[in-house]
């Protein structure tokens, strides 16, 4: 019986919720959440929901705030998950998007990047980890938070960690393959897609973000004949994510690296952090691997300085080899007018640095709407 265990049913984990329950691959799911309000209700719900079109799984809710480290670790015991989808965070930075605040405030808030909120995202991921290893079970963790950054830190800091993150390139990659199937007639079976590239790649498009590119028809290479770029950015027509509630496209995203996760098959996609990696790549996911599948011509070297060098568009100067995430000056200097110092993340002070972003929030919320 395969199990998979969801940490958070908030906005991502609610729809990663729904789509488990109906993913053939997954016999039990567990969900944890540390709120007592709505988890037990959306577990039930979604179990409801899933008989109808036939599925009759095995579904248990339990309340646990993973600051509670033997708690964690005695469920975890418990269970014996095969797979954890990860979608915990302190707060989403999200909320900022539709907060009836100040638009100039608003794009200082985004200058200061993603990174800006990476406490808000490592803390409970370093949580899980740390259970994970104290419960002593075999696992794999599918990890939604910020997996381009916050993978890489945990292995660093760990010497283990997600095997997986979700969405990013993968988004990328996919317009990718939906417009080539457009634009030439051909079914998906037909055409190659080979992306590396990070967060950075969504958020600042193709011309300002290292990236490296591959596209096959028949295979045959016509990346020359596709601009990258515009593809990312107009078509179909552009997305405006900042004001477009995207949680259900990244949730299918994480449920389909967690049944990969669970299948003998190699699935060929395309995924994030994968083995705490930094960035996106297209891989092989299987139930007892993962193997980069990485366009020719590309070293795995040369694929993840590509990304490295990425991630300094968000901010990430790099990572060193505790796992101290470091700012890069640019990204320091937009923090500090907004009113929050910080040169680097470090694990011993994430408790500290929540706390601190929790003031930083309702600081900028009550300014901006002021």
């Amino acid at each position: 019986m395969s199990t998979v265990l969801l940490t958070g049913v908030g906005d991502l984990g609610g729809w990663a919720l729904e789509f488990l329950a109906r993913t053939p691959e997954v016999d039990r799911i567990v969900t944890v959440k540390r709120s007592p309000w709505t988890g037990a209700s959306l577990t039930n719900l979604a179990m409801l929901g899933s008989t109808f079109q036939g599925h009759t799984k095995q579904f248990e809710h339990h309340r646990l705030d993973l600051a509670d480290e033997d708690a964690a670790a005695r469920l975890l015991a418990e269970v014996e998950p095969d797979v954890i989808l990860h979608s915990a965070t302190v707060q989403s930075p999200r909320v900022f998007m539709n907060a009836p605040i100040d638009e100039g405030l608003r794009a200082e808030i985004r200058a200061a990047t993603f990174s800006l909120w990476l406490p808000w995202h490592l803390l409970p991921a370093a949580l899980l980890v740390r259970a994970v290893e104290r419960a002593g079970v075999k696992t794999r963790i599918v990890n939604a938070a910020f997996p381009d950054v916050v993978n890489e830190a945990l292995w660093k800091h760990f010497g283990h960690g997600p095997a997986a993150g979700i969405g990013n390139v993968e988004v990328c990659a996919t317009a990718v393959l939906r417009y080539a199937m457009a634009a030439s007639g051909r079914p998906a079976d037909d055409i190659g897609v080979w992306l590396v590239g990070s967060h950075a790649l969504m958020a600042f498009g193709a011309d300002a973000a290292p990236h490296r590119f591959r596209l096959e028809v028949e295979g045959v290479d016509v990346t020359a004949d596709h601009d990258l770029a515009m593809i990312l950015s107009s078509w179909p027509e552009p997305i405006t994510w900042s004001r477009t509630d995207s949680f259900a496209l990244f949730a299918a995203s994480a449920v389909k690296n967690a049944a990969a996760l669970l299948r003998a098959e190699p699935l060929r996609t395309h995924v994030t952090g994968p083995m705490g990696k930094p960035g996106g790549y297209p891989a092989f996911i299987s139930r007892d691997r993962i193997d980069l599948d990485l366009p020719p011509g590309l070293t795995v070297e040369e694929a993840v300085s590509l990304n490295e060098a990425a991630a300094r568009l968000d901010g990430i100067d790099r990572i060193e080899s505790d796992g101290a995430v470091v700012y890069t000056p640019e990204i320091r200097g937009v923090m500090e007018s907004l009113g929050y110092r910080c040169d680097a993340v470090t694990f011993e002070e994430l408790p500290h640095r929540c706390r601190e972003l929790r003031g930083l929030y309702t600081d900028l919320v009550t300014r901006g709407s002021a």
